[in-house]
C-alpha cells in the first residue's frame, strides 16, 4: 500500500491519523519533532510524508526544504486556517498539497490514495520530452525548463502542467485536469484547481500567456504562435 511519515507534535491527531491509515492497510512512521522526522526519513523508505507546519525544532518549511533537496516523495502539509502564510511557504518550499485541521479523515485519506497513485510519467518512452521553443518539459526527469533555468515546480504544479502539455493546444476541462491529477473525488473542486493555475502562472513568469483559461470549461496550453 506504502509508507507514510506522520510528523505531529499533537499526539491525539497522530493517533486518528495513524489508526485510520493502518486500517487501510499503509505502514505508518511516526515523529512528533523535526530531529525525529528527519531521522526516520533517513533510515526509512518513506513514500509520502504527511506534514505539521508548526513543529517543536526545525519547522514544517524548513523540513519541507530538507525533504525537496534530497527526494521528490510527495508531502501533504497539516495546518490550522490561521497559518496562511506559512501554508503559502511550505508550498513554495516545495510541499505538493495541505489540508487545514480540523480535517475530514476522509478528505485526508481520499488525498493520500490521489498522490500514491498517480504516476508523473509518460507512458510512451519515445515521448519523454515536450519542447514548446525554450519551454521544455522532460516527463522522464519531471522537470521543467525555460533555457537553462529550471524552474522547480512542486509535485502537482508539475503534474498540471504536463497534462496540459500532453493535449497542447487543445482545452482541458476543469474536472479533466482535476480528476487526471487529484483524482475523480475531487471533481468539481474548480476553486482548487484556480489556485494552482494561478501559482503556475507565476512561475511561468514571461511564459505565462501560453496557459489560456477558456471561461466556464478548462485551460488551453499553446505551442503554435509561442512566444
Amino acid at each position: 500500500m506504502g509508507n507514510i511519515l506522520i510528523v505531529e507534535d499533537d499526539p491525539n491527531i497522530r493517533k486518528l491519523v495513524r489508526v485510520n491509515l493502518i486500517k487501510r492497510g499503509y505502514t505508518v512512521f511516526e515523529a512528533e519533532d523535526s530531529h525525529q522526522a528527519l531521522a526516520l526519513f533517513q533510515s526509512e523508505t518513506i513514500d509520502l510524508v504527511l506534514l505539521d507546519i508548526v513543529l517543536p525544532g526545525l519547522s514544517g518549511v524548513d523540513i519541507c526544504v530538507w525533504i525537496r533537496a534530497r527526494s521528490d516523495v510527495p508531502i501533504i502539509v497539516l495546518s490550522a486556517r490561521s497559518e496562511e502564510e506559512l501554508i503559502v511557504a511550505a508550498l513554495d518550499a516545495g510541499a505538493d498539497d495541505y489540508v487545514t485541521k480540523p480535517f475530514g479523515q476522509e478528505e485526508l485519506l481520499a488525498r493520500v490514495r490521489a498522490f500514491l497513485r498517480k504516476s508523473y510519467t509518460t507512458k510512451n518512452a519515445s515521448d519523454t520530452k515536450i519542447q514548446i521553443g525554450e519551454f521544455l518539459i522532460d516527463l522522464e526527469a519531471s522537470r521543467v525548463f525555460i533555457g537553462n533555468e529550471d524552474l522547480h515546480l512542486t509535485r502537482t504544479e508539475y503534474a498540471i502542467l504536463a497534462e496540459l502539455a500532453q493535449h497542447a493546444d487543445a482545452i482541458v476541462t476543469h474536472n479533466e485536469l482535476i480528476t487526471q491529477v487529484w483524482g475523480p473525488e475531487y471533481r468539481g473542486s474548480n476553486h482548487y484547481l484556480h489556485n494552482y493555475i494561478g501559482r503556475l502562472r507565476k512561475k511561468l513568469g514571461r511564459y505565462s500567456n501560453l496557459l489560456e483559461t477558456v471561461p466556464g470549461m478548462g485551460y488551453n496550453l499553446h505551442i503554435k504562435n509561442q512566444i
